[in-house]
C-alpha cells in the first residue's frame, strides 16, 4: 500500500468567561505543523476571541492505494 497525505484539520477548543465550551475548526493546516506552532495558534485564537484556549485536536487525512503488482 502507498500512503498519501491529503489534508489536516485543526479544531481549537476554548472556554468563555461563563464556562461555555466552544469549538472552532480550521482547514488547510500544514502537514508538518509542530506542537509549538499549534499551541501558538491556539493562543492567537485566545487573543482574538477573548476566550481561554483549552485544547487543540489535529486530524490528518490520508489516502491508501494498493501498490501495483510488478
Amino acid at each position: 500500500m502507498t500512503k498519501t497525505w491529503l489534508k489536516a484539520t485543526l479544531t481549537v477548543q476554548t472556554t468563555t468567561e461563563l464556562d461555555e465550551q466552544r469549538k472552532q475548526t480550521f482547514n488547510a493546516i500544514a502537514h508538518d505543523a509542530t506542537d509549538e506552532q499549534l499551541a501558538a495558534f491556539g493562543k492567537i485564537v485566545e487573543v482574538l476571541t477573548g476566550d481561554q484556549f483549552t485544547a487543540a485536536n489535529l486530524a490528518n487525512a490520508y489516502r491508501y492505494d494498493p501498490q501495483p503488482i510488478a
